[in-house]
């Protein structure tokens, strides 16, 4: 049984304390409810589960150990038992999804699999099917006293195996934090977190970090690993894909919600980014229940 659901402590409470929580003996998910009125706390933290960070929305200043980096929409970030993790920085209106696992049971599914714990060293994409075991896993759960615990058991050992055996993705930068990094750059990638729907102009961005403008680009990519231009569109396609997964807006509206002037340009760069145009994207969404 997992500790967290076993006592539910005051520690617990505060870390999930605007989550819709579901779970058994062997798995904790903890859906997250986002608020501008609620700030998600900086906080690093350990425990014996492994932990599986979902993020719905996307989330800087991950960390994992001695590791800072972006979480992006459409992947999952592991942290390994006893491993310290959390958020730098306090952040607000984000949106997450966490499932906790006992370790024993997890250990035991990947001996029987035969494979180690060192394909969690990366970032695992989030599948269909995964986000199909969740969902049915949540339904069931809501059922109360009538729910099927049976059924709860076998769909967990379904959402260990789709973690196991998703796709890993090597790409994505994971890059240490050094005492060079300056926080006027964080204060920066916070701005155009909440920003992303205008313009926003390197003289602007340079003036809130304190730092010319000449500089700020190189510093900017020094800290985040990314020009300052490459993460605000990581941002907008991030939130692009929400509102073309949860909302039947226009592109053109989607296009303008998120900071594009034409639907064209956003149609453009969202294929540049995915692949996929967006109309495909939400077709794919759609059809995943």
């Amino acid at each position: 049984m997992i500790n967290i659901v076993n006592s539910y402590d005051e520690k617990a409470r505060e870390l999930y304390k605007n989550c819709d929580i579901y779970y058994n003996r062997n798995i904790f998910i903890a859906k997250s409810i986002p608020s501008d009125n609620e700030c998600i706390k900086s906080r690093l933290h350990s425990h014996n589960e492994y932990e599986f960070f979902i993020p719905n929305s996307p989330m800087p200043f991950l960390v994992n150990e001695d590791s800072i980096f972006f979480g992006e929409i459409g992947y999952i970030y592991t942290a390994k038992s006893n491993q310290k993790h959390g958020i730098k920085y306090n952040l607000s209106n984000i949106d997450y999804t966490s499932i906790l696992i006992d370790t024993d049971y997890l250990k035991n599914i990947m001996q029987e699999l035969k494979c180690s714990d060192n394909l969690f060293n990366h970032p695992i994409y989030l599948s269909r099917e995964l986000k199909f075991y969740l969902h049915i896993f949540q339904d069931e759960f809501k059922k109360g006293d009538k729910k099927d615990l049976v059924k709860l058991d076998m769909i967990s050992n379904l959402i260990c195996r789709e973690l196991i055996n998703a796709n890993y993705n090597q790409d994505i930068n994971l890059f240490k934090e050094k005492q060079s990094y300056q926080k006027g750059i964080y204060l920066v990638a916070d701005f155009i977190n909440h920003n992303y729907n205008r313009e926003i102009k390197i003289e602007e961005m340079a003036q809130l970090a304190g730092l010319s403008k000449n500089y700020f680009g190189s510093a900017f990519k020094k800290a985040l690993g990314e020009t300052p231009h490459s993460y605000l569109i990581k941002i907008r396609i991030s939130k692009a894909k929400v509102l073309l997964e949860t909302t039947d807006y226009s592109l053109s509206d989607i296009a303008q919600k998120i900071g594009f002037k034409k639907a064209s340009s956003f149609t453009s760069q969202f294929k540049a980014s995915t692949g996929i145009i967006p109309s495909k994207y939400r077709e794919k969404s759609k059809k995943q229940y």
